[in-house]
C-alpha cells in the first residue's frame, strides 16, 4: 500500500477533473472529481498532521467549524425567513432541513470531543467525510449557478423563448413576471433598424393552475404592447426538457437561420444548459433577476436536481470517496 494513500487518491481524483475539464467543461462530473479529490486530501491531513503539526490541525479545524456553522445557520434562517413570508412550501422547507443536518454534524463532534469513544470517533469521520464533500460540491454547485445566471443574450436574438413558472391565480407569479421583463428587454435592447424578435412562451397548465401558463404569458406581453403576431404559444410542456424540445420544434418551424436565446431564472440557467445539451438543442440561455431572499433555496433545489440528472454517473464517482475514508481509518 503507498505510504499516503490519501493524498494518492487525491491526485487521482484531480487528475480525472482535469482530463474531464479538458473533454466536456460543462459536465458537473468535472466539479464531482475535483471535489472528491479536496475531500480525499482533506482527509489525508486531518489523519496525519493532528500529531506532526498540531498548530495547522487545529487552524484548519477551527476554519472548518466556522465556516459549517455559518453556513448551516444562514440555510436555517433563510428557511425560517422564506417560509413565514411564502408558507411551507417542500423546497424552502428542505432548505431549513439541510441547515439543520449541518448544524447536526456540528453537534455530534462537540459530543465526540466532550465523551470520545474510538467507535464513536470513526463514525464521525465517516460523516465529516460525507458531509464535507457534499458542502463542498454545493458550494461549487452555487458558484456555476452564480456565473451562468449572469450570461448575456447572442447578438442579433431572432427569438426569445420564456420558460414557464408558477401563476399566480390567472396571472405569472413574481418568478415568471421577471422572466417575462428579461425578455421584453432582450427586445427593447436591439438596434432601432432590426426587426422585433419573436417571443415563443412555452408552459403547460399544471395541475394546481387554472391555464396554461403560454396563455397568460402571452396575455401579459400583449399587455406590455408586443403585437398578438410577434408571439407564438407552446402550451404542452410540462417540464424543462419538453420546453426545450417543444419550443425548438416551433422555432425550427418559423423560420430558418434563427438565432434563439432562451429566458429563464438566474438560478436555473446552468441546469437549463445541461437539460439543453442532452435533448440536443442547441439554444443559448440567459437569467432573469431572482429575489436574493430567494436565491439561496433555490440554488439548494438546483443543486438536487443537477445531482439527480447525472444520478448514475455522480452516485457512482461519489462512492469512490469510500477508498480515502477507509485509508484515513486505518491511520487513526
Amino acid at each position: 500500500m503507498p505510504q499516503y494513500p490519501e493524498y494518492l487518491a487525491a491526485v487521482v481524483f484531480a487528475a480525472g477533473g482535469a482530463v474531464n475539464a479538458w473533454l466536456a467543461p460543462h459536465r458537473f462530473s468535472t466539479a464531482v472529481l475535483f471535489c472528491l479529490a479536496a475531500t480525499s486530501a482533506g482527509l489525508g491531513v486531518a489523519a496525519r498532521s493532528a500529531a506532526a503539526h498540531p498548530v495547522l490541525a487545529t487552524a484548519l479545524a477551527v476554519a472548518a467549524l466556522l465556516w459549517a456553522l455559518a453556513l448551516g445557520l444562514l440555510l436555517l434562517a433563510d428557511s425560517v425567513v422564506l417560509v413565514r413570508r411564502y408558507g411551507p412550501q417542500p423546497a424552502l422547507l428542505a432548505t431549513g432541513a439541510a441547515g439543520c443536518a449541518v448544524l447536526a454534524v456540528l453537534g455530534l463532534d462537540a459530543v465526540h470531543h466532550a465523551v470520545g469513544g474510538e467507535v464513536f470517533g470513526a463514525l464521525l469521520v465517516v460523516v465529516n467525510a460525507a458531509a464535507g464533500y457534499l458542502t463542498l460540491l454545493f458550494v461549487v454547485c452555487a458558484g456555476y449557478v452564480f456565473v451562468r445566471g449572469r450570461s448575456t443574450p447572442l447578438p442579433e436574438t431572432t427569438h426569445v423563448v420564456v420558460l414557464g413558472a408558477g401563476l399566480d391565480g390567472d396571472r405569472p407569479g413574481p418568478l415568471l413576471t421577471r422572466r417575462l421583463e428579461r425578455a421584453l428587454a432582450i427586445d427593447t435592447g436591439r438596434a432601432p433598424d432590426t426587426p422585433g424578435v419573436v417571443f415563443v412562451v412555452s408552459g403547460g397548465q399544471g395541475d394546481d393552475e387554472v391555464r396554461s401558463e403560454a396563455d397568460a404569458m402571452a396575455d401579459y406581453l400583449r399587455g406590455r404592447g408586443v403585437p398578438a403576431d410577434r408571439i407564438v404559444r407552446e402550451d404542452r410542456s410540462v417540464n424543462t426538457g419538453q420546453n426545450l424540445r417543444f419550443s425548438a420544434d416551433l422555432v425550427d418551424g418559423i423560420r430558418a437561420g434563427h438565432r434563439a436565446t432562451v429566458v429563464t431564472s438566474g438560478f436555473h440557467v446552468y441546469r437549463t444548459t445541461l437539460l439543453a445539451r442532452r435533448v440536443g438543442v442547441p439554444v443559448h440561455v440567459v437569467g432573469a433577476p431572482t429575489s436574493p431572499a430567494y436565491w439561496l433555496a433555490a440554488t439548494l433545489r438546483e443543486y438536487a436536481a443537477i445531482l439527480w440528472l447525472d444520478r448514475l454517473l455522480l452516485v457512482g464517482l461519489s462512492l469512490l470517496l469510500a477508498v480515502p475514508v477507509a485509508t484515513a481509518l486505518f491511520v487513526r
